[in-house]
């Protein structure tokens, strides 16, 4: 055996470098689904369990059921709007500015394409509705706006994507704050009323939040400080009858400004409890889709009008991203689930019939991950 010859490696070890993506071209792409991280099954997965164990499944979830399940949403809803306060908080300050401009402006393209689609459809077919047509289809409008790019790959250009799908969540939460408030009655001087004691009870509970954690000595006790902060969120965001999400997002921002690692201790005591709720919220969705002719037809309209909203966003929004129109709507089409949370929040609040909404907004959030699935996810630097 001749000592210069080189002999082939047979397998690899920690020493070689990485393999390279295999890249599919028809498959779908084995991702999570609706921005939630890691978990043991796809997020579709959730709401298809939510359908078959509802009303219009087997009822084991029977509405009665689902009505107990109320606090727990209300926490589940909590927890997302600390995430969200703490993850828009974590951009650069160099990229802030852009990133802020193209998710504003990414959700009011999104949003009036959506909700001025709708408002016409929905007033020419005068389609049977628990609330006024105008309102339904602006409400529907904000939940649709909601994008989570969750495969977008490690270079430049999809850090840019990232950041301006992490702000364009910020809108989200302060806009269905405001129409929850506004669709729960009593005239726009109490809504504001109350939106106003939200943003201060959350200030108010993230203060105190701050103090208890900075001061625990031991990791059980700052559990339980985080844990009870959590439930005085949900708490007080169903009392005033308006967004949990809204008093949860408040509060993330106080701990994130404040001296300390407050947002820190959080996040990483509620990381355990994230998955598991927002499975729990998807269930709730699933189970509280009531399968109607306006459902179906409803979440059809909002499905093809969120593409196309969508696509108007992205050729807005490039020239901010530095991002090729088609690839960023590519990034942008997977819908998040906060669009889910917010209409479930307003089916608590409403009561009453608003259940549609949730059958619309969970349909064609399914729907259009499902399209999604098919979507090529990695973005490339642009040359």
């Amino acid at each position: 055996m001749s000592p210069e010859r080189h002999w082939p490696e047979v397998g690899r070890d920690a020493l070689d470098a990485p393999a390279p993506p295999v890249r599919r071209r028809w498959l779908p792409r084995r991702r999570l689904a609706l921005g939630v991280g890691d978990t043991l099954a796809p997020s579709l997965v959730f709401i298809a369990i939510g359908v078959l164990l509802g009303p219009s499944g087997i009822n084991v979830l029977s509405p009665g059921i689902l009505g107990r399940a109320e606090p727990l949403v209300s926490v589940a809803l909590a927890v997302l709007g600390v995430f969200v306060g703490v993850g828009t908080t974590t951009i650069p300050r160099a990229a802030a500015r852009d990133a802020y401009l193209a998710g504003g402006l990414g959700f009011i393209v999104t949003t009036v394409g959506v909700a001025g689609g709708l408002w016409f459809l929905l007033d020419a077919w005068a389609v049977p509705l628990p609330i006024p047509a105008a309102a339904c289809a602006a409400f529907l409008g904000i939940a649709a706006s909601a994008s989570a790019v969750t495969h977008a790959g490690q270079s430049e250009s999809a850090r840019r994507v990232i950041r301006m799908a992490d702000v364009d969540d910020v809108p989200l939460i302060v806009f269905g704050s405001v129409a929850v408030a506004w669709l729960g009655g009593e005239g726009s001087a109490a809504a504001a009323l109350r939106l106003a004691a939200t943003v201060a009870s959350g200030a108010g509970i993230g203060l105190a939040g701050w103090l208890l954690f900075e001061r625990a000595t031991g990791t059980p006790e700052r559990g339980v400080f985080v844990t009870g902060t959590i439930l005085l969120m949900a708490g007080t965001g169903m009392y005033l009858g308006t967004s949990p999400l809204l008093t949860g997002f408040v509060a993330a921002l106080v701990w994130v400004r404040a001296p300390g690692v407050a947002d820190r201790i959080g996040v990483n005591d509620l990381r355990v409890l994230q998955h598991p709720l927002l499975a729990l919220l998807l269930i709730v969705a699933g189970a509280t889709i009531e399968w109607t002719l306006v459902v179906v037809w409803a979440a059809v309209a909002t499905l093809l009008l969120r593409l196309v909203g969508k696509i108007l966003a992205s050729v807005a929004v490039a020239p901010l991203v530095r991002v090729r129109p088609g690839l960023l709507a590519t990034a942008l089409l997977p819908p998040g689930v906060l669009g889910i949370a917010l209409a479930i929040n307003a089916s608590h609040v409403l009561g009453g019939d608003s259940a549609l909404l949730v059958g619309i907004a969970t349909t064609a959030a399914a729907a259009s991950e499902a399209l999604a699935m098919f979507l090529p996810g990695e973005l490339e630097d642009e040359a």
